[in-house]
């Protein structure tokens, strides 16, 4: 039997694990935390949580699939023995004052071994690491950033051959853009740039921070200002920030290749971007972002002959870029890889494993992606157990009466916290752990904002039926599989954009997800019975949570988010509850 575990130990730390080709469970530590984009070092409570799922020990495990990102420092070889006698002996010290424990960025370790002409693998004590761990079974290997964020999307793309786009801040050796070919169950990698000052990803973090946001976290509000804005102003400027090589392979700017490229790159920003609204910066800055990447990728896809694309990264978390690339007409089909974020490199580096050791599995498995309810779920008894704790009044109801009264709720105005099923893997609520309201009047966006603390730029999105999405949007084809994870945006057809006017942006786009009976049949159940009130075949969908808080896990958060009046009804398994006036 083969068990893989993928581990992201990096930024929005990560756990996943495979048996037999598949997938079991995974889960990012935020989740278990309650720390936002928890991170920079082992993820040992989603470790355990997985395997407990499963009823599995560390000592079952075959294989550990790893980034170069953070470990513990005591699993590191330095460049003499004094001075690695030295280091232990501090740690111990460290150890005994109860300090925290010293972490090494492997990646960083890696390129500075590199230079000096030694290989990483003689400094890494492998099986320290794995004793150390508790995997005492296991094999261990490391995977390139890039390419773990490469292999998900193509797997789970369901394409035979695509061209597999990669874009993101910075990943090892300071790579931040992949271009590679997938075909026979196998990437081949053409294009990649690591020029410094040149990053997209970076580029767009440094509008966000220079606009007061916070960075690898608030992007999303750059998006939706973009659409108030007007970018001619910027657009021009920005291009000496961001632009293709003039080979349409790359990326550069003028500061790329410089000393202190990205310090250079911000400061110019930052001057240029003086006296000028939010708004008209962030158009500027996602019309160039949209137009560089559109001739990397139609260069591309007429180089390499592909008509279809899988996209990765954490610039493909921008659902308005998702969206030009599918208008590009050499374009049949697109899919973007739901965990875009580093948190889904779990998942790459699990597939890596499986393709170099069980090829037969890595090939059997592979397949369209149906769902990420890759989270726990938890019995009734459990959440009973904490309604009981907390003193709460209840009813316990059978699937139809639930899901008859959430949705007379929802079209009497209520907002609904949904729990129910296993937690979702990645970013987005779909319709598991989700604050459900109707999608008709616009100025629920602020009431609600208000309620969860945020400061939102864009409408909430929608939750639709799958059967009825060409009637309510546009140009459904080419992404009709990606919508399902909400990762793009489709213009909405204005007969509808009234009736659906929370959901609607200035613009008039929205980022739907398409909900289908097979994958998620009760909450397909849901917006269906809203469907038969209202005639309205979609629900508005956010995450349920508050304002810098991850998305629920467990009962408690959904009870404290109750009892905190963030929904004024809460459907927890088959038990409903309400706010009495």
């Amino acid at each position: 039997m083969s068990l893989i575990l993928g581990i992201q130990s990096g930024h929005e730390s990560s756990v996943v694990l495979f048996r037999d080709g598949k997938l079991l469970a995974a889960i990012s530590e935020e989740r278990l935390t309650r720390i936002k984009n928890d991170g920079g070092r082992m993820p040992e409570r989603s470790i355990d949580h997985v395997l407990s799922l499963d009823r599995l020990q560390r000592s079952d495990l075959t294989a550990i699939a790893l980034q170069y990102t953070f470990y513990p420092e005591k699993y590191f070889l330095r460049e003499s023995l004094f001075k690695e006698l030295e280091r232990r002996l501090l740690r111990v010290k460290k150890k005994l004052r109860g300090k925290a424990e010293s972490l090494l960025m492997a990646g960083n370790f890696r390129e500075k071994l590199a230079r000096m002409g030694k290989k990483f693998e003689h400094h890494f004590r492998r099986q320290a690491f794995l004793a150390g761990e508790g995997f005492s079974r296991a094999s261990l290997h490391f995977f390139d950033h890039h390419e773990a964020h490469a292999i998900p999307a193509a797997y789970y793309s369901g394409f035979d051959r695509a061209a597999v786009i990669t874009m993101d801040g910075c990943g090892d050796e300071n790579i931040y853009y992949t271009a590679s070919v997938w075909r026979n169950h196998t990437l081949e990698r053409i294009h990649r740039c690591q020029t410094q000052g040149a990053s997209a990803g970076l580029f767009y973090s440094h509008i966000t921070q220079l606009l007061g946001f916070q960075p690898l976290r608030h992007e999303g509000k750059i998006i939706g200002l973009a659409a108030y804005g007007d970018p001619k102003p910027l657009y021009d400027v920005f291009l000496k920030a961001l632009r293709p090589t003039p080979d349409r392979t790359g990326l550069t700017s003028d500061f790329a290749g410089q000393e202190d490229a990205e310090a250079k790159r911000i400061d110019y920003l930052r001057q240029a971007i003086q006296g000028h609204s939010r708004e008209d910066v962030s158009a500027a800055a996602q019309q160039v972002l949209e137009e560089v990447v559109l001739t990397l990728v139609k260069n591309f896809l007429a180089k390499s002959g592909m008509d279809c694309v899988a996209l990765n990264g954490g610039v493909f978390a921008n659902v308005k870029l998702n969206q030009r690339i599918a208008a590009l007409p050499e374009v049949n089909s697109v899919f973007v890889f739901p965990a875009m974020s580093d948190t889904g490199n779990s998942i790459g580096a699990a597939l890596l494993d499986m393709q170099a050791r069980h090829p037969k599995h890595f090939t059997a498995s592979r397949r369209a992606l149906e769902s990420v309810y890759w989270g726990p779920a938890f019995a009734p008894e459990a959440i009973e157990t904490e309604l009981r704790q907390q003193r709460l009044s209840y009813r316990r109801l059978d699937e139809e009466a639930l899901v008859r009264t959430a949705a007379q709720a929802i079209h009497d105005g209520a907002v609904v916290g949904w729990f129910q099923g296993r937690m979702e893997f990645g970013p987005r609520a779909l319709g598991n752990r989700s604050m459900l309201a109707r999608p008709t009047k616009a100025d629920i966006n602020d009431w609600l904002n208000r309620r969860l603390e945020r400061s939102e730029f864009m409408p909430f999105a929608p939750s639709v039926l799958e059967e009825h999405a060409d009637a309510l949007f546009n140009n459904v084809a080419k992404a009709r599989h990606t919508a399902e994870f909400m990762t793009i945006t489709f213009d909405v057809k204005p007969e509808w954009r009234e009736r659906l006017s929370a959901v609607v942006h200035v613009d008039g786009t929205a980022r739907p997800q398409l909900v289908s009976r097979r994958t998620n049949p009760m909450y397909h159940h849901l917006i269906s019975a809203y469907y038969d009130l209202s005639g309205i075949p979609a629900v508005l969908n956010t995450s349920f949570n508050v304002h810098e808080e991850p998305i629920v896990c467990a009962p408690p958060e959904a009870v404290r988010a109750f009892v905190e009046k963030r929904v004024d009804c809460l459907a927890i398994g088959p038990f409903w509850l309400e706010h009495q006036d």
